[in-house]
């Protein structure tokens, strides 16, 4: 699974963002045709990117946590283990939920022996 801080990992013009924000939906769309020479629709055919995180990658077992917040950034590209408690409900599609980073101990280095004088 992945974490992102932000509302989704979709693309927002590849959600219903771009039906409720229609003048961000154009805005979009011109950028795309003057540094790509191409449409959005284009390049991101809605029939095969609509929300593609969560409709083709949720039936692979590949789910995310949207909305990951507070020290997520201090995390870097940092080890750690990583728990997810959803708070329970029956048949839910999603739940609020804690994220929790484990970082691994900090070990020592073993001392170096000195050598003996003579």
């Amino acid at each position: 699974w992945i974490g992102v801080d932000c509302g989704s990992a979709d693309h927002p013009m590849n959600t219903i963002i771009r039906t409720w924000h229609p003048g961000r939906f154009q805005e979009c769309d011109a950028k795309m045709k003057k540094v790509y020479g191409k449409s959005f629709d284009e390049i991101f055919p809605l029939k095969k990117y609509y929300q593609v995180m969560h409709l083709k990658l949720f039936p692979k077992g590949i789910v995310h946590a949207e909305n990951l917040a507070g020290d997520i950034a201090k995390l870097g590209s940092t080890r750690a283990w990583i728990g997810c408690f959803p708070l329970r409900g029956i048949e839910l599609e999603s739940s609020m939920c804690r994220i929790v980073a484990w970082l691994p101990p900090k070990t020592k280095k073993p001392a170096r022996k000195k050598a003996a004088k003579k």
